[in-house]
């Protein structure tokens, strides 16, 4: 059998599980073209009335007095984590193992900015109040994922999330959600992303993922702590200028989307457990504490990124971007993220369609 190229293989798919439809660079101009605020002024540096619109309605979304364009989350979170720092002559940050900060961004929050992390809580879990009680360095701010996406899109409950919270101010410690799923995680909490916002001192949240914008993101806090970080955005190269791509695409994205959150969450609760039947899966966590949920499939990496390619080149639809290690041999993880896309699908077409992956898997 000829080898099959997943660029090429993904290309002619007409079904898509994870994520929303997938643009082409043409589909992507064409949409940005049609939008209304394609009319309004262009921005520069930072500033225009489509960078205004989106900084003030989401600060609003969120229950903060400002909010701050960026371009990358991993900018504007040192930002954030830069000013507590500089506030409290303290270069001690509290951060989760698995977290974004600590495992994705290159060490950058300790290479580009001289933070240093305290690393808090269980590998698996989001931490609580009681992991926070053993740290006995003092802190210039707790950083909390939200959800914790290494371990499969945890959420900590309610009262852990508002406990930590209370830790926090009765420490005199500021803390900052990470909230690049912010909008995927407030069907769970059944409250509105001010309640949820109004537990930390800032929150940064993205346009990428779950709303489907190109990139960018939003830091939001207090009027003063934004303008505090607005010089590091300049001393980062995050005062672009021009943004208005990304700036539409934002805007247009979080309109769309965001009504659509809980649906995409009460469909992948459903997908998980229908998902739970099929011997051998293992669903984490099962139920999903958001839209997104780690399957734990009985095979290798390679077998699985070769069963994945021939049921997409021979059914047309894609099931998983990637696999990675568990640590367990022999089983190997793929992770769903349930948007747009995964309307097309039934919760039986799903179903067939895992059982028919694990098939060719047993046949390499």
């Amino acid at each position: 059998m000829a080898e099959l190229n997943p660029v090429e293989v993904r290309k002619k798919c007409k079904k898509f599980l994870s994520g929303h439809h997938p643009k082409t660079q043409r589909q992507w101009l064409e949409d940005l073209a049609a939008s209304p605020l394609a009319e309004e002024g262009r921005d520069a540096y930072s500033n225009g009335p489509n960078i205004e619109k989106l900084e003030k309605e989401v600060a609003e979304l969120l229950g903060k007095e400002a909010g701050l364009w960026v371009p990358k989350g991993i900018t504007a979170q040192q930002m954030a984590l830069l000013v507590y720092a500089d506030r409290a002559r303290c270069r001690n940050v509290a951060l989760h193992p698995k977290s974004h900060i600590e495992l994705d961004e290159s060490d950058a929050y300790e290479k580009l900015s001289g933070l240093k992390g305290i690393l808090v809580g269980k590998d698996h879990l989001p931490f609580t109040v009681a992991d926070l009680d053993k740290v006995t360095e003092p802190l210039a701010a707790v950083a909390v994922e939200l959800p914790l996406r290494r371990p499969g899109y945890k959420l900590p409950s309610w009262e852990d999330l508002t406990g930590i919270s209370e830790w926090c101010k009765g420490h005199g410690v500021p803390l900052h959600f990470d909230g690049a799923r912010l909008w995927e995680a407030a069907p769970y909490y059944d409250r509105s992303l001010a309640e949820i916002a109004g537990l930390a001192d800032s929150v940064y949240v993205s346009f990428y993922k779950g709303l489907g914008g190109l990139t960018g993101c939003i830091l939001a806090g207090p009027a003063d702590f934004i303008n505090e970080t607005k010089v590091w955005r300049n001393r980062f190269g995050g005062n672009l200028f021009t943004a208005f791509p990304y700036i539409i695409s934002a805007i247009e994205g979080m309109h769309h989307h965001l009504p659509k959150m809980a649906g995409y969450y009460q469909q992948a609760v459903q997908i998980a457990a229908e998902l739970a039947e099929i011997p051998g899966l293992i669903i984490n966590p099962n139920p999903p504490n958001c839209n997104s949920f780690q399957v734990l499939l009985p095979a290798e990496i390679k077998t699985l990124q070769q069963a994945n390619l021939e049921y997409a080149d021979r059914e047309e639809k894609w099931l998983f971007g990637y696999f990675d290690e568990t640590g367990i041999p022999g089983l190997s993880m793929g992770e769903v993220v349930v948007g747009e896309a995964a309307a097309d699908w039934t919760t039986t077409e799903i179903v067939d369609a895992f059982k028919a992956l694990l098939a060719l898997s047993k046949e390499s």
